[in-house]
């Protein structure tokens, strides 16, 4: 068996000389397996090993004594051990989760807390094939896509399964033949659990009507990981391409998303929603069907509520998936520009910088983040109002009512028929900063400027503003990410 653990760690480059492998150790025969063997092969392999273990605290005395096992078990073998006690049952009820799923939350929390503190460059976990196929079959059970049918992957990131092809057979007749002890956990026997159900009931049954059903499953598991590591690079690659992504926000255009094979098209989708949430947890495939069928016939409005907060809608021929709170704009009531310096607008994330100088001393630029206004004009009077001070320039959001006279027009026109002609999505409206100056419309910051205070050839004084970091951090070209 140590020949098989081995080779599985040089196929999938699990470990590296000098590594040092917090070992997780529950006291079972997988792990205290797992344990042996690369205690035996540390030198080959020239690793530094610590035990970790998690008393769950989920079975009374029992899960003391398996603590004690585990630590007894290291200072035999003269290795450092971690153990840590955390109330399980009690993580459980708070969240309402599965004992299942509370316990793999804590047992992962905690083993990337200790790794950190113990300096561990690699976690090893004692699963192994039967652990892959009955979790295949829990899977198909519950309903999985190729992601999940791939199996427990072998190596993600940090975390490394030695074991993961051997099967319990082997483990036990190694366990026997090395006069190896180890604990029993009697919830591993209790039919409440559906893993337990699987594996005592299911497969047993399966492997009646074809002997060779576990292998079979494990080949299966094989060419569908294999695949799915294909796929996820080709999703990358087009997310990557199409996708405009800012913090908790992602755009994907239908028309992009159209010329997408079905398959490569759900999982841009999951993409965008594993981008935005951070993993996929709670995400269903009615979720991406629903996104995935708008986009394939167009109709109407999308607007899909997803779990944790999440929502995805249509937004001028394309899909946003963001979170709700971040979709919520902040008012801002005016604040005064230094002229000439430097104005922080904290609440919309920009920065303003005010020169004033002759029309001589400056260039016209068509950036969208400068303006070049006649100072003059600014201190004209307006609407029959006292003439002003260049020094009352405020920046606020919004008003209703608002109008202004954009650059080129004659005539006045609304605020929001002018969003709405320039396709400024209704969740940015309230973000668009509004220079103003006594009520009256400056400058539609990063779109137009009204047309009474544009340049001319009789302008002798010009106030050049210019904004920072108003582009949100994004992927891709477009202007203002749009």
């Amino acid at each position: 068996m140590k020949e098989k653990v081995l080779a599985t760690i040089q196929k999938y480059s699990m470990l590296a000389p000098g590594d040092r492998v917090l070992v997780a150790v529950s006291g079972g025969p997988d792990s205290v397996a797992l344990l042996h063997v690369l205690f035996d092969l540390r030198e080959t392999l020239d690793l530094e090993l610590h035990v970790f273990h998690l008393n769950h605290m989920m079975r009374g005395k029992a899960s003391e004594r398996d603590a004690l096992f585990v630590k007894e078990l290291a200072g035999e073998l003269g290795l450092p051990c971690t153990i840590r006690s955390f109330d399980v049952p009690a993580y459980i009820d708070e969240r309402d989760l599965s004992p299942e799923e509370g316990a793999r939350e804590v047992r992962y929390m905690l083993l990337d807390e200790v790794a950190e503190e113990v300096g561990a460059s690699k976690i090893a976990l004692g699963h192994q094939a039967n652990d892959q196929v009955e979790t295949f079959i829990m899977r198909i059970l519950r309903g999985a896509g190729m992601e999940g049918l791939g199996g427990i992957p072998p190596v993600r990131n940090r975390y490394i399964r030695p074991l993961i092809e051997v099967g319990r057979e082997e483990i036990e007749a190694y366990c026997r033949e090395e006069r190896i002890e180890f604990r029993v956990d009697a919830s591993n026997l209790n039919l409440s659990y559906l893993r337990n159900r699987v594996r005592h009931r299911l497969i047993p049954a399966l492997q009646e009507y074809s002997p060779g059903f576990r292998e079979n499953a494990l080949k299966t598991i094989e060419i569908l990981a294999a695949d799915q590591v294909f796929l996820e690079e080709v999703t990358e690659e087009e997310f990557t391409r199409i996708a405009v992504t800012e913090e908790k926000l992602v755009k994907l255009t239908r028309s992009a998303l159209l010329k997408l094979p079905l398959a490569i098209r759900r999982r841009v989708i999951r993409e965008g929603i594993r981008f935005v949430k951070g993993d996929l947890t709670g995400i269903e495939f009615k979720h991406i069907e629903a996104i995935s069928d708008y986009v394939a016939l167009g109709k109407g409005k999308l607007q899909v509520d997803l779990p944790h907060g999440l929502v995805a809608f249509s937004e001028y021929g394309a899909i946003i998936v963001a979170q709700k709170k971040k979709l919520k704009s902040p008012a801002v009531g005016g604040v005064l520009l230094d002229i000439p310096g430097a104005t922080e607008v904290r609440e919309l994330g920009v920065k303003f910088i005010a020169d004033l100088g002759s029309a001589r001393d400056f260039k016209p630029s068509e950036e969208k983040e400068v303006a070049y206004l006649d100072a003059d004009e600014l201190k004209a009077p307006l609407q029959g109002r006292r003439p002003p001070r260049v020094e009352t320039l405020k920046i606020r959001t919004r008003l209703p009512g608002d109008s202004f006279r954009p650059l080129g027009m004659k005539g006045s026109r609304k605020l929001q028929d002018f969003f709405v002609d320039e396709k400024v999505p209704r969740r940015r409206r309230d973000r668009v900063p509004i220079l103003e100056m006594n009520g009256q419309i400056v400058w539609v910051v990063g779109y137009r400027i009204d047309d009474r205070f544009k340049v001319t050839d009789e302008t002798r004084k010009v106030l050049r503003l210019k904004v920072e970091n108003l582009k949100p951090k994004i992927v891709g070209k477009n202007h203002y990410g749009e």
